[in-house]
């Protein structure tokens, strides 16, 4: 394929395609600069949850990021309200190991969904898509390891967080 072909290919594309990598390298971004406090996952998560919402409200069908999102939208707001405990940083770690396991599932059945998809997507949206939710599963992943060890080796509060791990 030349250059103008390869274009022509990215320029025909929805723009909403595009959002998928800039969305995982805003989260990675978040996680690399305020993973030691936490305070990335509540804006990632929220813009998960609309972008769940709005690709319910278009296609009129569930998508499981609005219930994964959502945990992880309200144990971060369980952790501003009473601060970093047991009980949070198990919501956390729980709800993150839940929005790995949705992007999980089309990358576990790809083969199934890349045949019902191909009539619809373009080859480049489906190879993007495949990578962002590969990508995504990774970052949750990390997401979660890094808040169940957050607070053990440095005071959350020290580092701009919300507090440490209160018994």
């Amino acid at each position: 394929m030349n250059t103008a072909a390869v274009t022509t290919q990215i320029m025909q594309e929805p723009i909403l395609t595009y959002l998928m990598p800039l969305y995982a390298i805003a989260s990675w971004y978040g996680l690399y600069t305020r993973g030691q406090t936490g305070k990335h996952l509540l804006p990632i998560a929220t813009f998960g949850w609309l972008w769940a919402a709005f690709n319910i409200a278009r296609t009129q069908r569930l998508d499981l990021g609005i219930v994964t999102f959502g945990l992880v939208i309200l144990a971060s707001l369980w952790e501003r309200r009473v601060g970093f405990t047991g009980g949070v940083k198990l919501a956390l770690t729980v709800s993150c190991v839940a929005v790995a396991a949705n992007f999980a599932l089309p990358v576990v059945f790809w083969n199934s969904i890349s045949r019902a998809l191909a009539g619809s997507k373009s080859q480049l949206w489906l190879k993007i898509f495949w990578w962002y939710c590969a990508t995504m599963v990774v970052f949750w992943v990390c997401a979660a390891y890094r808040n169940q060890v957050r607070g053990e080796n440095s005071s959350s509060l020290a580092s701009g967080g919300y507090g440490t791990v209160q018994q």
